[in-house]
Order: C-alpha cells, then structure tokens, then sequence
C-alpha cells in the first residue's frame, strides 16, 4: 500500500507530486488525508522542491496544501 499527493506550495506555488510506500508492515511515513481521518507523518520533512520550505509542519498545514490524494494496495 503507499500513497501518492498532488501538493501545490502555500509559500511559492510550485505544484509537484510526493509519493510514500507502506514498507513491510510498518508505518508508513503518510497515509490518506485528514478528510479521510488519515495519518500525517510530521517527523520527517515534506519539503517544496522549488523553494525548499517545509510542508509539513503539522497535518493540517500539510492538507491545506494537498490537490489531489491517491491510495493503492
């Protein structure tokens, strides 16, 4: 299972896709949105690669910017 975002950047603009696999039965660093209750990691960084800023500093700043979410098995 992994999840894939279609993300555009609060602070530039930028539209770019991020994408994170499940691994092996651990947890996976994102999964679903926050519309669909989902988790959000904060540990580690989404960051813009235009502007290099951090997208995800909480989960709802994170959806705020999220276009487009797709899951697959």
């Amino acid at each position: 299972m992994g999840t894939a975002y279609q993300i555009c950047c609060k602070h530039c603009g930028t539209r770019f896709n991020h994408s994170a696999d499940a691994g092996f039965g651990f947890l996976p660093m994102c999964v679903g949105c926050g519309d669909m209750g989902g988790y959000i990691e904060t540990e580690t960084s989404i960051r813009c690669p235009s502007c290099h800023r951090r997208l995800n500093n909480t989960p709802e700043e994170f959806n705020e910017q999220v276009e487009m979410t797709y899951t697959w098995d």
